[in-house]
């Protein structure tokens, strides 16, 4: 959206008077209506009070001239309301629930009489916001307890909603993470208690910064369409989760749930290759406790969780069997939740968390550079890793119809992944062995060697505003937020070099089939980096209700951005200092809901958005690290393309790979002096003066409606049109002198030896999605879950990070040939879930989950050989039938040709919770249960190789992440 220089100021200068931050529904809820007397005229002058029923805080409004009141930032929870006016009856509602980020809308009507009299209200909370156009959902605490989970991480529960495609992971401990929109997972904006709970580096492919425990969530909601002004910095799903506050009287719980070996099946490849069953194990256990230090007044939460988990790793390497293993991976995990809460008088209130989490993990056996290449044991390595969050927040009730919220949080994350080695020797990644990577596997070593301190600081205020009676009634929020991140971090990846082998066969001395064909190595020394980021966002968004049927919702968002870098020896930038800075970010929000029948049961939405992503540290820092000066960057001997001796059965020529697989440190010094400043000579990666932030702009259209009592359906059509998206320009294309693999490639600019790689914005996704979605809110003792997404994303970009054109040849990227399915492409997306107390048992309880999600795409090719001569061993193959062979787990795929032209497995899991209740006194029980998970034990592959040059080609050798063989759990909860 581009706007005059007159128009950019004068929206400026409005922003400008918003006070200090956004945010005003993160981590709250509102609370709207009319009061009329029995004839249905407006009753000005009411007062109300909502009360919260365990916790005694409350606040109190009066109703406008025509009968209107609001109430903004309540804690989301139970209430009760009541309302007073001389010459009237008093008038009590109970149970009124009030979700996080939701607006409820309750009207009452007083009858004649005397304020001693009460008259009771017994209805049920709406369960469709009529006032909102929003998309997304919410879960419950009760769904988070009562529904089976495999490692206990609320952010799986998020794709028990529409539109959201979930990534189980048992790459690294609590790093559930989702898709959604078509976007890649970093794309995601997750807040904790209104506070920031994000990683900056890596973005949120790893899920959130902190896990927090599902025993101290109240509830969250999740927006993965149209949300309003007030969210910013994401083009995926806003997740806004609340924690548990304390009550007028003592409640908590105590909890134990283990799997052992003896409760999990061996996986497919444990059971096919006669492994011997891994030694597993899962223990979580913990409490939480919450109660009163000053009854009505001030409160406080306490959480304490313990996890000591041996998660089985399969290795199948069929080229090597021998080395074919089925390890465990160790995770020791303390995590810890304080919060307080304090209502100072009837219009103050502050609350603070503390969440902090420590996660160490050994023996980590995860794929090396390609996801299909898998690593042997003796290439595991370590993570050890701390992360925290604080909040703070204060609400002030400004006078009848205005709230201000200010919020200041913090999140830090330290952590170090490295090869056990690396700890143990005083972190020198250069003194280690070498990694080798033959064609199907990776040995000897972890290349991986880094660690990092990220900090970030947020402060924020909101100001709410309810102006009634003026052409309708306008909910008014204006709101400003800054930021201040910063990264401090070292790397030694691959200092102690890579060995590129062509063949599977170990190394043996004067056999040269079995010798390296590359080497790759970090020289001269390690990399320090000290990045620092601001960002500065405002806006203003009003919900218009022009009457009681229609709410238009005009929004209007501005997010700056500052990444401060210096472009040194990039010829495109003539002041070093002068940085790409990205000032055009405004971001219009505009949408409607539609009361269709006005009896508050049926809601008619849509609207238009757009909304800019942030940029993650991890996407620009090779601009930093890897210039054409540095001292520290990745080259490659050769520099282009492999010495072709190896393949051929003759003796590598290039000095680094004549003695074999080890590192000739004394050549390497020579070349490049230890503390010295170096041309780079491998990838060079440099900024573009024009990079800006990628955005989506987003078409919503849909419907909701209350079915039956606690039971409605929603349909909605989204479409999203991802632009300016990150890809990286090769600026020094080379071309291969013949189609053979091993033929060298000229590049095109003699100054420098390999790639020259450019930040820049041409990547185009467009998603497509019908979204379903069937729920039974809790009552009567069971709910249940039903959501479908018919989806398509595509694009001319993987969407993956910052990807290259792999079909570039010269200067031309040919994003045209690059047009394919993005890589969280997922058809279908079904997820089932409900639980239940069954009548008449006393307190048997079933919970289940099922979940079926389509094939991924992966594409197509063969790096024998190089057809279109760019120097990059990436052609997609014709359309057509495709087999593996030489395995019985060889698959046959149809392939339409091009980028991720073939679909590979399809994913179903059914997860089930059977147990029963023993009550001690109506306000204790004690829970027993038992869970399975993949009760069916489907093996759930991951997608194999599509390259015909490996062996393995479209052989199933690995499970997806998640995809654990049928396993049990028992658990007990003591909940008083």
């Amino acid at each position: 959206m581009r706007i005059e220089p007159m128009g950019r100021a004068l929206v400026a200068l409005a922003l400008s008077l918003a006070a200090a931050s956004t945010l005003a529904q993160q981590g709250s809820a509102e609370l709207r209506g009319r009061v009329a007397d029995e004839q249905g005229a407006a009753l000005p002058g009411v007062t109300l009070v909502i009360r919260h029923q365990d916790s005694g805080i409350f606040r109190q409004a009066s109703t406008t001239a025509d009968g209107s009141y609001y109430l903004a930032g309540v804690l989301p929870g139970t209430y009760e309301l009541s309302a007073e006016l001389t010459g009237f009856k008093r008038v009590s509602r109970r149970d009124v629930r009030l979700e996080v980020g939701k607006t409820s809308t309750i009207d009452l009507s007083l009858q004649i009489g005397g304020m001693s009299e009460e008259l009771t209200v017994t209805a049920e909370s709406p369960i469709v916001d009529i006032t909102s156009k929003e998309v997304g959902g919410h879960i419950a605490s009760r769904e988070l307890i009562d529904l089976p989970s495999i490692n206990r991480n609320y952010v799986g529960f998020i794709g028990l909603l529409p539109g959201v495609i979930p990534s189980i992971s048992n790459e690294s401990f609590g790093s559930d993470s989702v898709s959604v929109n078509g976007q890649d997972s970093r794309n995601n904006n997750y807040l904790l208690d209104g506070g920031n709970n994000n990683d900056d580096v890596i973005g949120q492919r790893a899920g959130t910064q902190a896990r927090t425990p599902l025993e101290a969530i109240q509830e969250f909601q999740v927006l993965t369409n149209q949300f309003d002004a007030e969210f910013g910095r994401t083009t995926g799903a806003v997740v806004n989760a609340i924690t548990k506050q304390g009550t007028n009287a003592f409640h908590g719980s105590a909890f134990s749930f283990i799997q052992d070996a003896s409760l999990t099946e061996k996986n497919y490849f444990t059971k096919k290759n006669n492994l011997p069953k891994p030694d597993t194990k899962l223990q979580q256990y913990g409490f939480s406790l919450g109660g009163p230090v000053i009854k009505d007044k001030a409160h406080f939460f306490v959480s304490v969780e313990r996890v000591i988990e041996d998660r089985a790793v399969n290795i199948t390497i069929p080229s090597r069997p021998e080395l074919n293993a089925a390890p465990v991976t160790e995770t020791r995990v303390w995590n810890t939740l304080v919060r307080f809460d304090h209502q100072m008088n009837a219009d103050h209130s502050w609350s603070v968390r503390w969440l902090r989490e420590y996660s160490p993990q050994y023996n980590q056996i995860l794929p090396s550079g390609n996801p299909a290449l898998p690593v042997t044991q003796a290439a595991s390595r370590e993570e050890d890793d701390l992360d925290q969050t604080v909040a703070f927040s204060l609400n002030s009730v400004l006078g009848n119809t205005r709230v201000n919220t200010l919020r200041f949080a913090w999140t830090q994350e330290d952590v170090a992944f490295a090869t056990p080695g690396f700890n143990a020797n005083g972190q020198h990644q250069d003194q280690l062995p070498p990694t080798l990577r033959y064609r199907t596997y990776v040995d000897q070593q972890d290349s991986v060697a880094q660690a990092r301190v990220n900090d970030g600081w947020q402060l924020e205020d909101t100001f709410s505003w309810f102006i009634p009676g003026s052409k309708g009634d306008h909910n008014l929020r204006l709101g400003f937020q800054y930021q201040y991140s910063t990264n401090r971090a070292t790397g030694q990846d691959n200092w102690n070099g890579t060995f590129f082998h062509a063949s599977d066969t170990p190394f043996v001395q004067g056999n040269f089939a079995t010798y390296p064909e590359r080497l790759q190595i970090r020289v001269p020394g390690e990399s320090l980096q000290d990045m620092k980021a601001h960002y500065f966002g405002g806006f203003i968004q009003d919900k218009w209700q022009l009457n009681r049927r229609l709410t238009l919702s005009l929004g209007l968002r501005y997010d700056l951005e500052k990444i401060p870098i210096r472009e040194l020896d990039n010829p495109e930038f003539g002041d070093p200092d002068a940085y790409p800075v990205d000032k055009n970010n405004f971001a219009p929000r505009i949408g409607f809901a539609w009361d269709m029948k006005g009896d508050g049961q049926t809601v008619v939405r849509g609207g238009y958005g757009r909304f800019y992503d942030k940029t993650h540290y991890e996407l620009i820092t090779a601009i930093i690290t890897a210039g054409v000066f540095s001292d520290s960057f990745i080259v490659n001997f050769p520099a282009s393309g492999v010495d072709p001796g190896p393949s051929q059965g003759r003796a590598p020529t290039n000095p680094y790979l004549v003695g074999g697989p080890t590192v000739n440190r004394q050549l390497l010094n020579a070349q490049f002096p230890s503390g010295s400043k170096a041309k780079n000579t491998g990838t060079v990666t440099l900024d573009s003066p024009d990079r800006v932030i990628p955005y989506t702009d987003q078409f919503t259209v849909g419907f909701e409606r209350a079915l039956f009592k606690n039971f409605s359906l929603g349909v909605d059509y989204v479409h999203a049109s991802g632009r300016s998206q990150f890809m990286s320009l090769e600026k020094n294309p080379g071309v291969r002198v013949d189609t053979s693999r091993t033929g060298a490639i000229v590049r095109v600019d003699p100054n420098f030896t390999a790639s020259v790689l450019q930040r820049i914005n041409v990547g185009e996704i467009d998603y497509d999605a019908l979204l379903v979605g069937l729920e039974r809110r809790w009552a009567n003792n069971h709910r249940f879950r039903i959501s479908y997404t018919l989806g398509k994303s595509r694009g001319n970009t993987s969407g993956a990070g910052i990807p290259t054109s792999d079909l570039q040849f010269l200067n031309d990227m040919n994003l045209d040939l690059n047009q394919g399915p993005t890589n969280v492409d997922r058809r279908h997306n079904v997820a089932v879930s409900g639980s239940l107390i069954v009548p008449k048992t006393g307190g048997l309880t079933i919970g289940t989950v099922v979940r079926y999600l389509s094939g991924l795409a992966f594409t197509i090719q063969d790096q024998n050989t190089d057809p279109d001569q760019n120097g990059i061993l990436f052609d997609p193959l014709p359309s057509g039938s495709y087999s593996g062979t030489g395995s019985s787990d060889a698959i046959t795929v149809e392939n339409d040709g091009g980028r991720n032209g073939a679909l590979g497995p399809s994913f179903f899991q059914w997860d089930m919770r059977l147990g029963y209740q023993f009550k001690i006194r109506s306000t204790s029980r004690i829970e027993l249960f038992g869970e399975a998970f993949n009760l069916t034990n489907r093996a759930n592959f991951a997608n194999p190789t599509g390259d015909r040059r490996s062996t393995n080609f479209l052989v199933l050798t690995a499970l997806r992440d998640g995809g654990v063989p049928r396993t049990f759990q028992l658990g007990a909860r003591f909940v008083f």
